[in-house]
C-alpha cells in the first residue's frame, strides 16, 4: 500500500465496565497489549492506564492516515480515578459494552464522566457479540435506550467479537467517518502536557508521558512543570517509542526532562515530577487553591441507596479531577443551598493543595471516599480568592457563562461585564483561547459599540462613558464647593475612583479622555475644568483685602507671614491669594505682591544680562531690599531655574 501523504493525530480512549473487553479490543485493533503491569497480567484486569498506537487509513481517501493514540482505561470501580486521568483530552470515546452483560454500573459512571468532560464524539462498541446467542439486537436496543436524551443519542453502535473478528472493519469505518469531521488540533501557542505516567530510564533520567494539547513541543525547548514552577528543558521527545524532533498537539508524547526526579506520592519537591502535574511554558494558566466554576449534575442517578443520588451540601469534602490530577477540597455554593441531581450551580472550590488551572477547562467531581462521581463542571475563575462568591458581580458573571455556550465570545463578554476593562494580552494567558481569538471577538464588540479599545485595553463602553461623566461631575462639584482651590487633588480622585478601575494603569488614559471629552485638565497635582478660575469665598474677602493693603504699604519690606496668618480663615485667604496669582510666596515666611515679584524678576534679569554674574550684595542694591528678602528670593529663583548660582555669584539662565 502506498504511504500516506498526510498523518493526522487524534486521541481515542476506551471506557466501560470491568471485564467487558476493553483491553482485548485495543489489542485486536493495534496488535499491542495495553496491559503493561505484572499485576494486571496476573489478575486479568486493567488497573492503570494503558497505551497503544492505531494507524488507520481513511477508506475514502487512502492518502490520509489517522495517527490514533489509544488510551485504555481500567473499568473496575476502585480505579475510576485512573480512568479519569486518561480521558481529559480525548477526541473520541469508545464506550465498550459486553453483549452478554449489558449496561452496567461502571458503564454508566464512565458514560457520565465522558459527558462531563465534553468528549466530542462517541462510538459504542458492543463486544463479545459471539456470546449474545441471538440477542445482539435486543442488547443494542437496550444500549440505544440508555443513550436517549443525551448528547450521544445518535452515536453509532458497532457489534464486535475479538474471537471471530466480526465488526472490526465496520468499527474502523465508523472511526474514520467521525474523525474526518473532527477539527484537527490547532496550534494555539499554549502547549500543555498533563503528566499521566512518569518513570526513569537508565542513562536518560526522568521521562514523562501524556497527551499534548495547545501547541507543539520541540527538543531543547525551555519548559516548566506546574504546580511547582520547576524550570527545565526538553532533552528528547518520543511518540509511541519513535524519536521525534517535535510533537504536535493531539499526539501521545514522551518527554525526557533533565534535572528532574520522580515524585513519591504527594511529596512535592523543587525537582520532582509526577502524575497530575503539567508540562507547559511560563506565563500560561495559574497555580491556585481557590477557583469558581459552573458545576452540573446529571439526572441519571438511578441506583437506589447510592450516596451520590442525594443532594450535595455546601461545604462537602470532595475530590476534584482535572487533567491527570486529583485534589481534595471542599465545595461551596453561592446560594448555600444543597445541590440536587439534574441541576447546575455556581460553586467555589477550595483545594487542599495547589492545582494548575486554565480558565475554560473542565473537571470531574467525585465524593471524598471515591465511591462515586458527583458531577462535573468548567472553571471560569481560576484565582477567585480575591472575590466573594456571594458578590453580585461574581454571581452575574458565573450565571452568564452558565447560560451560554462558554466560547471565547461569551467568556470575553462576561469578563468585560464583571471587570469593566480587560488587558487583552495578559488576559489571554489565563484561558484556553489565544490573543488572536480574543482580539477577533473584541473587534466584534467594538463594532457593536459594546466596547471601546484603548491601547491594549478593551473597555466596556457604558461603564467607561459613565465613569468619565461621574469623574467630571466630581471635579465640577469640587469647584462649586471649593471655589478658592485650583481643583480636586489627583490623589483624592485616585483614592475615590481607583477601586472602580480594573487597574491604576488606566489612570493616564482616564485623564486624557477627561480632557478630550469633558474639558478637564491636569494642573500640577490637581484636576480642574478649563473654565475654572480661583475665586475668593465671601467670608475671606475682607481678610484678603486687608492683606493686600498691608503688603502694598511697604512692598519692599513686607512683614513676616505670621503677621497675617493668625487664624484658619487668614491662612485660607493667603492660600487663595497665592492660587489667584495676586501674592507670591518667597520662602516659608515671606509674602510679596505679584506685581512686586514681577518687578524684582525684571530688574534681576536686566542687571545680570547687562552686568554679568553678580553677588547678593549687588542685587540687593539694585532691588533696594534687605538681606532677609534677597536671600530667600534668590534661592527661589535658583530652584525654579531662573538663575544659576556659581559660588557666591548668580547669573541669568540664558547666559
Amino acid at each position: 500500500m502506498n504511504e500516506a501523504k498526510r498523518s493526522i493525530p487524534f486521541i481515542v480512549a476506551t471506557a466501560g465496565h470491568v471485564d467487558h473487553g476493553k483491553s482485548a479490543l485495543v489489542k485486536t485493533l493495534t496488535q499491542e497489549d495495553p496491559d503493561r503491569l505484572p499485576e494486571e497480567k496476573r489478575r486479568g484486569i486493567t488497573i492503570d492506564l494503558g497505551f497503544a498506537q492505531w494507524l488507520l487509513r481513511d477508506p475514502e481517501n487512502p492518502s490520509t492516515q489517522y495517527d490514533l493514540g489509544i488510551v485504555d482505561v481500567p473499568g473496575h470501580e476502585d480505579f475510576v480515578k485512573n480512568m479519569i486521568s486518561g480521558v481529559g483530552a480525548v477526541d473520541l470515546g469508545l464506550l465498550v459494552v459486553a453483549a452478554d452483560d449489558g449496561w452496567m454500573p461502571q458503564t454508566e459512571e464512565h458514560f457520565q464522566i465522558l459527558e462531563y468532560l465534553a468528549v466530542p464524539n462517541l462510538i459504542v462498541v458492543m463486544t463479545k457479540s459471539d456470546l449474545a446467542e441471538g440477542e445482539a439486537d435486543f442488547v443494542m436496543e437496550m444500549i440505544r435506550e440508555e443513550l436517549k436524551a443525551t448528547r450521544f443519542e445518535e452515536a453509532p453502535i458497532i457489534a464486535t467479537s475479538t474471537k471471530t473478528h466480526e465488526g472490526f472493519d465496520a468499527l474502523g469505518n465508523a472511526v474514520s467517518d467521525i474523525l474526518k469531521r473532527q477539527p484537527a488540533h490547532l496550534d494555539l501557542g499554549k502547549p500543555r502536557l498533563p503528566v499521566d505516567r512518569c518513570f526513569s530510564v537508565k542513562g536518560m533520567g526522568t521521562v514523562v508521558t501524556g497527551t499534548l494539547i495547545g501547541a507543539p513541543f520541540t527538543t531543547d525547548q525551555s519548559v516548566c512543570v506546574q504546580p511547582g514552577n520547576l524550570q527545565t528543558k526538553i532533552r528528547s521527545i518520543q511518540h509511541h517509542h519513535a524519536q521525534q524532533e517535535a510533537a504536535a498537539p493531539g499526539m501521545r508524547t514522551a518527554l525526557n526532562l533533565p534535572g528532574t526526579t520522580l515524585r513519591k506520592e504527594q511529596a512535592f519537591t523543587n525537582t520532582s515530577v509526577g502524575r497530575g502535574q503539567v508540562v507547559t511554558i511560563d506565563g500560561l494558566g495559574q497555580n491556585t487553591t481557590c477557583l469558581d466554576a459552573i458545576m452540573e449534575r446529571t439526572s441519571r442517578f438511578d441506583k437506589p441507596g447510592n450516596p451520590i443520588n442525594g443532594f450535595i451540601k455546601s461545604g462537602t469534602r470532595i475530590r476534584v479531577h482535572i487533567g491527570s490530577d486529583n485534589i481534595p477540597g471542599r465545595i461551596h455554593f453561592s446560594n448555600h443551598e444543597p445541590m440536587p441531581p439534574g441541576t447546575r450551580a455556581a460553586a467555589r472550590i477550595r483545594l487542599e493543595r495547589p492545582m494548575f488551572a486554565v480558565e475554560g477547562d473542565r473537571f470531574v467531581l467525585r465524593d471524598w471516599s471515591q465511591q462515586g462521581t458527583l458531577g462535573g463542571g468548567r472553571i471560569w475563575d481560576a484565582d477567585s480568592s480575591r472575590r466573594k462568591l456571594s458578590h453580585l458581580k461574581q454571581q452575574t458573571y458565573l450565571n452568564h457563562l452558565s447560560a451560554s455556550s462558554g466560547d471565547a465570545h461569551d467568556y470575553l463578554r462576561a469578563r468585560l461585564a464583571r471587570d469593566h476593562g480587560i488587558q487583552l494580552d495578559t488576559f489571554a494567558a489565563k484561558g484556553q483561547w489565544t490573543a488572536k481569538q480574543l482580539a477577533r471577538e473584541a473587534a466584534k464588540l467594538v463594532k457593536a459599540k459594546q466596547a471601546i479599545k484603548r491601547s491594549d485595553w478593551l473597555l466596556d463602553t457604558k461603564w467607561w462613558n459613565t465613569s468619565l461623566t461621574v469623574m467630571a461631575d466630581q471635579v465640577i462639584l469640587f469647584h462649586q464647593t471649593h471655589p478658592d482651590k485650583p481643583g480636586i487633588p489627583l490623589e483624592t480622585l485616585r483614592r475615590e475612583f481607583g477601586t472602580l478601575l480594573p487597574s491604576l494603569d488606566l489612570l493616564p488614559m482616564v485623564l486624557r479622555e477627561l480632557g478630550k471629552e469633558h474639558a478637564i485638565e491636569q494642573a500640577g497635582e490637581c484636576l480642574c475644568h478649563q473654565s475654572h478660575s480661583v475665586t475668593l469665598p465671601d467670608r475671606l474677602v475682607p481678610l484678603a483685602d486687608q492683606i493686600l493693603r498691608e503688603l502694598s504699604l511697604t512692598p519692599n519690606e513686607p512683614p513676616a507671614r505670621k503677621h497675617y496668618d493668625t487664624s484658619q480663615d487668614a491662612g485660607d485667604a493667603i492660600r487663595c491669594l497665592i492660587r489667584m496669582n495676586k501674592v507670591v510666596e518667597i520662602g516659608a515666611d515671606l509674602l510679596v505682591l505679584q506685581s512686586v515679584h514681577e518687578d524684582y524678576l525684571r530688574k534681576i534679569k536686566n542687571h545680570l544680562t547687562t552686568q554679568g554674574p553678580s553677588s547678593v550684595s549687588s542685587l540687593r542694591q539694585v532691588l533696594e531690599i534687605p538681606r532677609r528678602i534677597a536671600i530667600p528670593l534668590l534661592e527661589k529663583l535658583d530652584k525654579e531655574g531662573q538663575t544659576i548660582r556659581e559660588g557666591d555669584l548668580r547669573k541669568w539662565k540664558a547666559i
